[in-house]
């Protein structure tokens, strides 16, 4: 508990022995008080942790990676969720190594490559390898992004539905196949402002669509009722359409970028 961020708030799980042994909850550092003290924001973030202790310290095995011996009842449990569940392996002699793996998405892309039978094998048990690059201590921003995944994943889809309607009615008024008038340009403003609200998104995304994206292309929509307005593009066009798109292959995209800085998406 000693090695976690403060801006993370932890709740233990002891009411029943479920897998689940604390539930985090990230806030947002960098904000102030009415008394000028420093305040966190919630940003809707949670992910669980299962903690795997040993007496013995954690060293790698010839492979390099940290394995360790897991029920497959445990991982049964886990993969039935959406919100990220995370091993923590912990070695009570050094507090300072404890490693992580990101459950959920080691299954998908390694076990069920590799053994794609495993949950029909008779083995109760399975051994997974933790990357030692997984190490708490320089692990932070790797784990916030994890536990971000569920609501980035709720959102993008949300701006996809939003974004695919106002850029084909877009394209529709400016070659004359769509009427427009005050209650269509306040129908499409409205959509817009929708999506300018999906906050992990627009501070999350790799395709450069952030808010004040959204101010232009509101803008632009707002002039959609004059001839001029329509002579245009409409703005970052092509970075909207991106991301509206990048729902598709994004594990595929997400491992090939990690891989390409030597680590993994789990």
């Amino acid at each position: 508990m000693g090695q976690l961020p403060d801006h993370w708030v932890v709740r233990e799980l002891t009411e029943r022995d479920y897998g689940i042994d604390l539930m985090v909850e990230i806030f947002a550092p960098g904000l102030k008080d009415a008394k000028g003290k420093d305040a966190f924001a919630a940003t809707g973030a949670v992910f669980h942790i299962q903690i795997k202790g040993t007496e013995e310290s954690l060293k790698p095995v010839h492979a390099g990676t940290i394995n360790y011996c897991i029920d497959k009842k445990s991982l049964s449990y886990v993969e039935k969720f959406s919100t990220p569940f995370l091993l923590f392996r912990v070695s009570v002699t050094d507090p300072q190594s404890i490693y992580f793996l990101w459950i959920q998405r080691y299954i998908k892309d390694v076990m069920d490559r590799e053994t794609p039978m495993w949950r029909e094998d008779m083995e109760d048990s399975i051994t997974v390898r933790i990357p030692p690059e997984n190490k708490l201590s320089n692990g932070i921003n790797k784990i916030e992004g994890i536990a971000y995944r569920p609501k980035y994943l709720e959102e993008l889809a949300e701006f996809s539905e939003i974004y695919t309607d106002i850029g084909s009615r877009i394209g529709a008024i400016r070659t004359g196949m769509h009427d427009v008038n005050q209650e269509v340009i306040a129908d499409l403003k409205n959509r817009a402002c929708r999506a300018q609200r999906l906050n992990v998104l627009l501070t999350r995304n790799e395709c450069c669509i952030n808010r004040q994206s959204l101010d232009a292309l509101i803008q632009y929509i707002v002039g959609l009722d004059k001839q001029e307005g329509r002579s245009t593009e409409p703005p970052e066009e092509y970075n909207f359409k991106i991301l509206a798109q990048s729902i598709t292959g994004m594990g595929l995209v997400e491992n090939f970028v990690l891989e390409n800085d030597g680590l993994s998406a789990y």
